[in-house]
């Protein structure tokens, strides 16, 4: 967010329109041989690491599709040109995740465990 108000704060000084493109965790193929942050969370279900997934959601882009936007954020000319594009192939309940990842790869042991919260167990009696 820092470096998108410095660039965005360096456009309007220079009278230039700017087009931000944000992607959201983006999987596919790597360039580097060690896990990104985007990739770590997959990385932690594929290895065991992480042995429950949260009641939780999030959003995923293929690294393909962001380049592809950063080359449409490019060639997009003339007036409103600039702006923010968010990049979102798709979002999915963590339980959605991982049987993706099971299904994928079955030889890997990936958690089926979905944590209860005490604090919302109501108590017997």
């Amino acid at each position: 967010m820092m470096a998108e108000m410095a660039a965005t704060e360096a456009a309007a000084k220079l009278g230039l329109e700017l087009a931000v493109v944000l992607p959201c965790n983006t999987m596919g193929p790597m360039l580097q041989r060690t896990l990104n942050l985007s990739n770590h969370h997959v990385g932690r279900y594929l290895m065991g690491t992480k042995r429950t997934y949260p009641n939780a959601v999030a959003a995923y882009v293929d690294v393909r599709d962001v380049a592809r936007a950063h080359l449409l954020a490019y060639e997009h000319e003339g007036p409103g040109a600039g702006g923010r594009y968010l990049c979102v192939s798709a979002v999915l309940h963590r339980a959605q995740l991982v049987a993706m990842l099971r299904k994928l790869f079955p030889q890997y042991p990936i958690t089926t465990k979905y944590p209860m919260i005490e604090s919302l167990v109501p108590s017997p009696g």
